[in-house]
């Protein structure tokens, strides 16, 4: 089994401003391919504290992965310090130098003389290719005579040290076309195919208790994944072809589905707002939006999805009482007497965007999203939800911790309301037209 540690360089990690969404991605790539991820390590952009983490990676792990400190600047130090922990000279690699000036010459610029170094690499290193931008990285088997020298540990061990620039679209493409299948024929044998269940309704602890039994499994596994609002179960098969892996994870792919019935929403790509556009044009069913505390985000999630105005009819952000009353038809005794966040308050949007859209949906939110605004009896977090439909009305009172973010609580809000509808258009069938 191949040990991996994940080691991210850059002061704006150590102190906050930027999360370390790499290592995040890295790991669950490396848990795909069966590669054991046993440490992550942040370290600022210093030479020596870097050389000193590079020193305990290497010792431990099989496969060091660095992200960050591959730009052109005097504070990015990751290929010197590789080079300098090894006592290997850095060579000149032309054919990289010839793509950065190509970038910069198609962006009708003239390349600075600092974007030079980034075509430096460790001798006997071989670059990984950025298709996206100016920093490549290296994929090197450093020798066991290299490890002797630089008086490491198991000195008769080679090991593999693989670096990334911080920018993650840029990371992702380099590890997509190039380390991940590099990894696969070097590390890993047979294939290995996953699929990710995509939860609603159900929390991470209760998901992991509902499947126990599978998570004991180890050909396929099965493995609980949290997120925001929601939770995953990813299903990996390993197997001598992609078909014969996906044979030994359908069963369990149907019993997991099955047995989650509608908390079920999807898999890998699907998103609660894809589900949902697909369930409305494949109905004939159109929708339309009341908002206020999420201030137009169910709106834009749903209007992200190509063809989405065959489904989508009228979007309104309501914020004010007079627009709810003016414009939505809310009755000024519901707002005086119960308030703009009030279950009636909802209700009464729903039914004013539906009758002003002439949609088959009509949805309104109201709520207090902080972080100011609550009160004693309504404190920050509460939300109403409500849908409204021919012959059909269900509703939801959420009650968010005041904890929460305001993105946070907008953004679980817009899911909530998403899966409000996406359950409405599974239980009700009968509408399709």
């Amino acid at each position: 089994m191949v040990n991996a540690e994940i080691l991210s360089i850059g002061t704006e990690l150590l102190l906050g401003q930027i999360a370390n969404t790499n290592a995040q991605y890295l790991s669950e790539e490396l848990a795909q391919l069966g590669i054991n991820c046993c440490w992550h390590t942040v370290v600022g952009d210093n030479c020596d504290r870097i050389k000193q983490c590079l020193r305990a990676a290497l010792n431990r792990a099989d496969l060091v992965i660095t992200t960050g400190g591959l730009g052109p600047t005097a504070d990015d130090l990751t290929t010197d310090c590789i080079g300098n922990f090894f006592a290997v000279p850095l060579v000149f690699d032309e054919a990289t130098i010839e793509k950065i000036q190509a970038v910069f010459a198609g962006r009708g610029m003239i390349m600075p003389e600092s974007n030079r170094k980034q075509a430096l690499r460790p001798e006997g290193s071989q670059i990984l290719s950025n298709p996206y931008g100016t920093a490549p990285g290296i994929i090197w088997e450093v020798s066991p005579k290299l490890i002797e020298k630089a008086c490491l540990e198991y000195k008769d061990k080679a090991r593999w040290i693989m670096t990334f620039p911080g920018v993650p679209s840029e990371m992702k493409a380099m590890w997509q076309g190039g380390a991940r299948p590099f990894l696969l024929d070097k590390f890993v044998e047979g294939t290995i195919w996953s699929c990710e269940l995509k939860h609603y309704g159900i929390g991470e602890s209760a998901l992991a208790d509902m499947y126990s039994d599978l998570l004991q499994s180890h050909n396929p596994t099965v493995a609980p994944l949290a997120g925001l609002g929601e939770c995953r179960l990813r299903v990996t098969a390993k197997a001598g072809t992609v078909g014969q892996a996906q044979q030994l994870a359908w069963p369990i792919i149907e019993q997991i589905r099955t047995k989650s019935g509608s908390m079920c929403y999807g898999s890998d790509t699907d998103t609660l707002e894809s589900v949902v556009g697909k369930m409305l044009a494949e109905r004939r069913l159109t929708v339309a939006l009341a908002e206020s505390c999420t201030g137009g985000l169910v709106s834009k999630r749903l209007t992200d999805i190509p063809g989405s105005s065959r489904y989508v009819k009228l979007n309104v952000v309501s914020y004010s009482n007079e627009a709810k009353h003016k414009l939505l038809g809310v009755e000024q005794a519901i707002l005086e007497d119960k308030g703009s966040v009030s279950l009636e308050c909802a209700y009464g949007m729903a039914l004013g965007i539906k009758t002003l859209a002439q949609a088959d949906i009509g949805v309104g939110i109201t709520g207090i999203a902080g972080p100011d605004g609550g009160s004693q009896d309504k404190l920050v977090g509460l939300v109403y939800v409500a849908l409204v439909a021919d012959c059909f009305q269900t509703d939801k009172t959420l009650r968010f911790s005041p904890q929460l973010s305001r993105a946070e609580i907008r953004h679980r809000t817009a899911s909530e309301a998403l899966n409000m509808v996406r359950l409405f258009c599974l239980d009700n069938t009968q509408l399709a037209k």
